[in-house]
């Protein structure tokens, strides 16, 4: 059987990607801090997981300049045409996209010395599979660095809850790992454990809060409502209350004022 086959569908699916550069408003605010975590230094060669739109791989591609390279890593084949299309409109030569499972797949360009993610390592079905992975592909002493989610209690913006309510409730998790998903990587002590059974060391975490403005849109769209396949009725009503939740966020002109807790991880792989 096929890993990670529900989030394959997911995020293979054209309409989930042609909504995903209005999510950048969102995941581009950890950016900065990341980068600033990772320290990357000319001619080093990066991993970027679950790459999304490649906006994080381009700023990487920057910071290694042209003696480095960036190879962006995605389960989403419309994601990967996203980004690689970036890439050749800002002409940015070191830095290429391939898709694929990081859980399962080779990874072209390694051995790296960085491996960097940002919201792109809660989905999958064994994360300490994923990480093993992972680790496989940097060098001895490489290092690792992603931003994740904080608890949703800390995350109210998050309008997931709304639309569950319309959805069937997934199985419940009789096992030890946690469902993929946004904040599946909530409990910082949970994610600790994954990467040490995974190989890494020199563990460390950092949480932060960012307050952010962005366009309605971001998180407030028709597309994620059509996207759960409802009937007529249940998704108008699932629109109606994405709306109203919308309405308890918007500021004075008119756009979203959110307040995200994401946090950071950092690790080695021993030498």
């Amino acid at each position: 059987m096929t890993a990670n086959q529900a989030q394959r569908k997911q995020w293979n699916d054209e309409r989930q990607a042609a909504s995903w550069p209005r999510r950048e408003h969102i995941t581009k605010a950890v950016t900065a801090p990341l980068l600033d975590l990772l320290a990357l230094q000319p001619g080093e060669r990066v991993l970027d997981i679950g790459c999304g739109g490649g906006l994080a791989a381009l700023e990487a591609a920057n910071a290694v300049a042209e003696s480095g390279a960036v190879v962006g890593f995605d389960i989403s084949g419309p994601l990967v045409r996203l980004c690689t299309q970036r890439a050749s409109v800002r002409r940015v030569d070191n830095v290429r996209f391939a898709a694929g499972d990081v859980q399962t797949d080779d990874i072209p360009g390694g051995p790296f010395d960085v491996a960097m993610s940002q919201f792109g390592v809660m989905f999958f079905e064994d994360p300490a599979m994923a990480f093993t992975n992972i680790r496989r592909h940097l060098r001895p002493g490489g290092r690792l660095a992603f931003a994740c989610w904080q608890s949703p209690a800390k995350n109210g913006w998050f309008p997931g809850p709304v639309l569950a309510v319309h959805q069937t409730p997934p199985p419940p998790n009789t096992g030890n790992i946690a469902p993929p998903g946004p904040f599946a990587f909530a409990d910082a002590g949970y994610v600790r454990d994954i990467l040490r059974r995974a190989g890494f060391a020199n563990l460390s975490h950092r949480e932060l809060t960012i307050d952010v403005v962005v366009p309605e849109e971001t998180i407030i769209d028709r597309a994620s409502v059509d996207a759960m396949n409802l009937d007529p009725a249940k998704s108008a009503l699932a629109w109606k209350e994405l709306q109203a939740f919308g309405s308890k966020l918007r500021g004075p002109d008119g756009n979203l004022q959110l307040r995200l807790a994401p946090q950071f991880f950092s690790a080695r792989n021993p030498a």
